[in-house]
């Protein structure tokens, strides 16, 4: 990762990268996008943006929230297996991360994505999210949680995103700080959220937590505590799939499609 030196020096700046989600190749496009034939896209209004996604299946709803970067294509593959086991999927681009003219993005914004897909398709009765995602949609759903939470490589805590970032990005010392101080003030009373963790309240949800101890992205160590201490929490812990590639493995997809099977049948035995 390189990057320039004013960067590494000036808050403002580092701040500015902070919120800029970073660029998509047009071969990852090209890959994601293929994956969604088959699909119903679907375009959602948020605040006066346009905001693509898709959705695929019939049954219990579930939301299928993409990461830092990433794109709704990014879950098709994932969402076509989930639906074809007796689900509707749900899946919208987070502001910022699509062909919006927006080119900087937030928790909060990415948030609000998914508040508004709520008041389009209901309350869903599970939630799968990958990395910064999982943020995003505890903080969108800590008044009223689903009843299962699939966690992908999760990032539930905003000071070892910063320290990620901070390491990465190689900021000086009083540059980090200071990006640090910015950010809490940015994020308000809702730091207390956005720095949960492992202490992060899921209510009753049942969580599956999936994640590679080789990640390089999202500490595995994390989502091991959060398991440990948290009832009704199971941990999946895969093998050289690296943060991105669980995505797309057919052994995690299967994981998926067995927890929410408890999920599908209450619902038919409460029908």
């Amino acid at each position: 990762m390189k990057v320039p030196l004013a960067v590494r020096a000036v808050p403002s700046l580092a701040v500015r990268a902070w919120f800029t989600p970073p660029p998509l190749s047009d071969r990852r496009r090209a890959i994601w996008e293929s994956s969604l034939e088959g699909t119903e896209s679907i375009t959602l209004d948020v605040d006066g943006n346009s905001l693509k996604g898709f959705v695929h299946g019939q049954g219990p709803l579930v939301f299928l929230v993409h990461g830092w970067g990433g794109r709704a294509a990014q879950m098709g593959r994932l969402g076509k297996s989930v639906a074809a086991h007796g689900f509707k999927v749900v899946a919208v681009d987070s502001p910022g991360h699509g062909e919006q003219k927006w080119d900087r993005s937030d928790i909060f914004q990415m948030s609000t994505a998914l508040q508004a897909l709520k008041e389009r398709f209901g309350q869903p009765e599970a939630v799968i999210a990958h990395s910064l995602g999982s943020m995003a949609a505890v903080y969108a759903f800590q008044d009223e949680m689903p009843e299962r939470f699939v966690l992908l490589a999760p990032m539930l805590d905003v000071s070892e995103a910063l320290a990620t970032f901070a390491g990465r990005a190689r900021l000086l010392p009083w540059s980090a700080a200071l990006l640090r101080r910015r950010i809490r003030r940015f994020c308000g009373d809702s730091w207390a959220v956005f720095a949960a963790g492992t202490a992060t309240d899921f209510g009753e949800a049942q969580v599956m937590v999936v994640h590679d101890p080789a990640d390089p992205d999202t500490r595995f160590e994390s989502s091991a505590v959060l398991a440990a201490v948290r009832d009704q929490t199971h941990l999946v812990v895969t093998k050289s799939k690296g943060h991105n590639g669980i995505l797309a493995d057919d052994q995690v997809v299967g994981e998926i499609e067995r927890f929410l099977t408890g999920l599908s049948a209450t619902r038919q035995r409460s029908a």
